[in-house]
């Protein structure tokens, strides 16, 4: 059977209208990042649920017959399940690590009950609070929700959200106050080595070096409103993310264009992180944050995040930097 290909027309359609949905949604991101940032209480985590929610309710709306009414209520509904899910995913995970005999419906939730919220790894506990109450806790007291759209949000009744937030507040009441912070990274990082040789050769503007350092199968992603690019051809490409950081884009409107660039390695909670630096009308400011993922001592997976001015202005705040950032996707004439 011979392979499809899919219509470059059907791309463009597909790209237009996410550009589209992105700005629609713009004046909800800063809500939607603090939510995601309280439920996760790290600020990586935070942008992944940021970006799967934006992801996932854009994918659902072509399946939705009824109007959405409240899209902020839309989008949050949307990262509370995902959030849930993943939880649930991870309580799955540490059960048979654990070697524990765990019954399906009792860690899928069924008859609607909420999962347990208590994840151990190693013996360590993960979260405080079981996810639907800290989402109950987040809508009514950061948010100001009421029960009626707390209800709507968590898709249960005004009851189970009453009982959710009296549950809630005798744990906090009983707990020790939880850390916002991982105090290491939780996964792999780069090394220094490979960061300072990303740096060096970026700053250098060898973009044949770049390519070199870069695996031909790695994925590189501007987070959100950017591109996705993986593939020998995709790091080659015009539209390439090489291109457009070495370069800029001769249809970036005029605000946009920069007079100089530099990149520098920070330590970001334990990762060593790339900081990119632009200079606009003589002054220079942090817009930009990257970080790679190491594969045989060279880049696996590069994500950069331009296009999340929340992300990026928390970088530069803890590191004491000037921070000029709010676009959340690649402008466009």
């Amino acid at each position: 059977m011979a392979d499809l290909e899919l219509p470059d027309a059907l791309r463009e359609d597909l790209r237009a209208a996410w550009q589209r949905y992105l700005d629609f949604v713009q004046p909800l991101r800063p809500a939607l990042h603090v939510y995601c940032r309280r439920l996760t209480r790290d600020l990586w985590d935070a942008e992944d649920l940021v970006q799967d929610t934006l992801l996932r309710a854009f994918g659902s709306l072509g399946r939705i017959h009824d109007p959405v009414r409240n899209p902020r209520s839309y989008l949050l509904r949307t990262a509370t399940n995902l959030w849930i899910d993943r939880h649930r995913r991870r309580e799955r995970e540490a059960a048979a690590l654990a070697g524990a005999k765990v019954e399906a419906d009792v860690v899928a939730g069924r008859s609607g009950a909420s999962p347990s919220g208590e994840l151990r790894d190693a013996g360590m506990r993960l979260l405080r609070l079981p996810p639907r109450e800290r989402a109950a806790v987040l809508l009514k007291d950061v948010f100001d929700l009421d029960l009626e759209e707390s209800a709507e949000v968590l898709e249960t009744t005004v009851g189970a959200v009453k009982s959710a937030l009296h549950r809630a507040r005798e744990r906090l009441r009983e707990s020790e106050p939880e850390r916002d912070e991982p105090a290491a990274p939780r996964g792999p990082v780069p090394s220094v080595s490979l960061v300072d040789r990303f740096v060096a050769l970026f700053n250098a503007a060898d973009r044949p070096g770049l390519l070199a350092l870069v695996l031909d199968n790695a994925t590189v992603e501007n987070v959100g409103g950017g591109g996705l690019h993986w593939g020998y051809d995709g790091h080659r490409s015009k539209k390439s993310w090489f291109e457009g950081a070495l370069g800029g884009h001769p249809d970036w409107p005029a605000w946009f264009q920069f007079e100089s660039q530099r990149m520098e390695r920070a330590l970001f909670r334990g990762e060593p992180i790339l900081l990119h630096f632009h200079t606009r009308r003589g002054r220079e400011s942090l817009d930009g944050v990257h970080r790679l993922e190491e594969e045989d001592g060279r880049v696996s997976r590069l994500r950069s995040y331009g296009f999340c001015p929340e992300t990026v202005r928390e970088v530069g705040e803890a590191l004491g930097l000037p921070v000029l950032t709010g676009i959340y996707r690649a402008p466009t004439p």
